[in-house]
């Protein structure tokens, strides 16, 4: 299991702040990406101990991958729903050698929506709350039943959940097959973020 702190920044200090909060207790860190929100740059805070993955929930990502590129990100998680599965495969293979792409999936989107390019595929995200763009969202139990199904129908697929995440939940998770859990309030809202990392860590 790989726990990975998500960022939502307000700006580029809430950034580096957080960021130092966690950089040397985790492997990778998920930067949060919304329409009218903090957008990438070339001028990201970024350390060489870390990997770093973005999550776009923009209607449009395509833009911003190139950027991402540059500024060094390892994996960018697109939201299936704001591209054709056509122009999904397009995607993974124009940034294939360069990028990672990965789809991340709303709670009542099908899972049929990764069928014509799973296979193109190595991670998925599923969303565990109701409302995207958002930290602090209340967890949305379906989830776990969808974890269940993806790692059925796609064993070959790392399967990352992103929403909701917490110690409460984080088992069920985990045993429905999932192997990253991505965290925001549950990391950044706790009074120490080591502490809670360390909590994740010990339900192993």
């Amino acid at each position: 299991m790989e726990i990975i702190p998500a960022i939502l920044p307000k700006d580029l200090n809430d950034l580096t702040q957080k960021l130092e909060l966690v950089k040397e207790l985790v492997d990778t860190m998920q930067i949060d990406f919304c329409e009218g929100g903090f957008m990438p740059s070339q001028s990201l805070p970024f350390t060489d101990a870390l990997d770093y993955e973005a999550h776009l929930m923009v209607p449009d990502p395509r833009p911003l991958i190139d950027d991402l590129v540059r500024a060094g990100f390892l994996r960018i998680l697109v939201q299936v729903e704001a591209l054709s599965a056509e122009s999904f495969a397009d995607a993974i293979h124009e940034w294939r050698g360069s990028v990672e792409i990965g789809p991340s999936l709303e709670i009542e989107t099908p899972l049929e929506a990764l069928s014509s390019f799973a296979h193109e595929l190595k991670t998925i995200q599923l969303m565990g709350i109701a409302h995207i763009g958002k930290q602090g969202e209340p967890f949305d139990a379906r989830v776990v039943a969808r974890v269940r199904e993806a790692h059925a129908r796609f064993p070959h697929l790392v399967i990352a959940v992103d929403g909701g995440v917490s110690l409460a939940n984080a088992r069920a998770l985990l045993s429905a097959g999932a192997s990253r859990l991505v965290a925001g309030s549950a990391i950044f809202g706790a009074d120490d973020p080591a502490v809670a990392i360390k909590q994740f860590r010990n339900l192993l």
